[in-house]
């Protein structure tokens, strides 16, 4: 053990030091583990209110998405062939989306209609998503869907009419003008024969038709708008996409799950990095602290210092005997915060103990998850504060005094 750290270590562990000193010395090291187990709450809360809301889109996006580079639509007959070629695969379904106006007795309200191939069931284990009725492919007819819960509010479908028909709306590629209703839309009908609720954004958006009906309807005979992939392992999603997109070339574009929802991950992301960064300056603020009990802590051992240097010290040797007697308080700090900050978080996420919304969201309890890269991005923080607030005070006020 060299001669700084020894002195430090002695004035870290006794209280024979003025009284005040110490009491100050012992708030710099609360504030350090304070700080240090809120910037691990805060962002485990983050991660799991990110993780929720992405398993709601999860359960409703793909893990790989095919569409075409340069059209809205496509002939998947070669692609499909392509993918025959790829043993990762575990299924794949045919997919083709149109804007739609509903017409529901007397409501009226803008969506978009999503035909999928019979495949599409298994891929997604839609009836998981149900909240009543039943699934398309359970009925022969091609003119049935399965309504948003958000859909299903604006038009008034209640449970009890759901046998009703809805009419569906398409603009005709063949009319020149808009002007004339009776020339500008195609027009068929539907039976509701269920809602399902996956996300409110989702459930307002889309109504789930058979294929073959919204290709009818839209004119758009043996083409769809995308082919969704589900793989068997989600694990190689990166993978496979790169694999993927050099098997079918430039004419199509294959998005990863992650793609498919780019702007909601960049908002979690952006407001996670704002949040973190507004901890750490609430933190740089309370390291103030550290730089005013350890200069406290000097100018106390004045005489300690004069008979330091009598004894043979350099002036490196006193610089480095403070910075790290206050990197101890910072690590102490640091330690106790990581303890306090994951053992809240991992109970939290095991038992549930603060419940949140009154039992009307989606989840009866608030969300945290642990991520070991955040608890590693905290401690460097921490630390690099510490460094700095330890190292200014030490060199400068080591000078003055040596």
């Amino acid at each position: 053990m060299n001669f700084p750290f020894f002195i430090a270590k002695r004035y870290f562990t006794t209280s024979k030091s003025s009284s005040f000193v110490h009491i100050i010395s012992w708030v710099s090291l609360f504030g350090v583990a304070i700080g240090t187990a809120a910037l691990i709450l805060v962002l485990s809360v983050f991660n799991g209110f990110e993780n929720l809301v992405l398993s709601m889109y999860n359960s409703f996006d793909p893990h790989l998405k095919i569409t075409a580079a340069e059209s809205k639509t496509f002939n998947p007959e070669q692609a499909k062939n392509l993918l025959l070629t790829v043993d990762d695969i575990e299924t794949s379904a045919l997919v083709l989306e149109e804007k739609v106006l509903l017409k529901y007795q007397e409501k009226e309200y803008i969506a978009t209609a999503k035909g999928v191939s019979e495949e599409y069931l298994q891929m997604t284990n839609f009836d998981s998503l149900l909240v009543d009725g039943e699934y398309i492919n359970d009925f022969e007819s091609n003119n049935v869907a399965v309504v948003g819960r958000g859909v299903a509010y604006y038009l008034s479908m209640g449970i009890g009419s759901m046998f009703e028909q809805l009419k569906v709306f398409v603009p005709s590629r063949n009319s020149k003008t808009l002007l004339n209703p009776a020339t500008a839309f195609k027009q068929s009908s539907v039976v509701p024969v269920g809602v399902f609720g996956v996300q409110s954004e989702v459930d307002a958006k889309y109504i789930i038709t058979p294929l073959l009906f919204i290709q009818q309807l839209s004119e758009r005979n043996n083409e769809v708008s995308a082919i969704e992939i589900k793989l068997k392992d989600e694990g190689k999603m990166l993978v496979l996409q790169e694999k993927l997109q050099t098997v079918l070339g430039d004419k199509y574009k294959v998005e990863n799950r992650l793609e498919q929802q780019d702007f909601l991950y960049k908002i979690l992301n952006t407001e996670k990095l704002a949040v973190f960064l507004i901890l750490t300056f609430i933190m740089i603020i309370a390291t103030f602290n550290i730089v005013g009990a350890l200069s406290m802590l000097m100018l106390d051992k004045k005489k300690d210092i004069s008979t330091l240097r009598s004894l043979g010290c350099t002036l490196q040797d006193i610089q480095f005997l403070f910075f790290k007697k206050s990197m101890l308080t910072i690590l102490l700090g640091m330690a106790i915060g990581l303890s306090i900050g994951l053992g809240l978080a991992f109970l939290q996420q095991t038992f549930g103990f603060i419940s949140m919304g009154g039992g009307s969201f989606v989840v009866n309890t608030y969300p945290v998850a642990i991520v070991f890269a955040d608890v590693v991005l905290v401690s460097i923080t921490v630390l690099i504060i510490g460094v700095l607030a330890s190292w200014y005070p030490a060199r400068v006020l080591g000078r003055r005094l040596f």
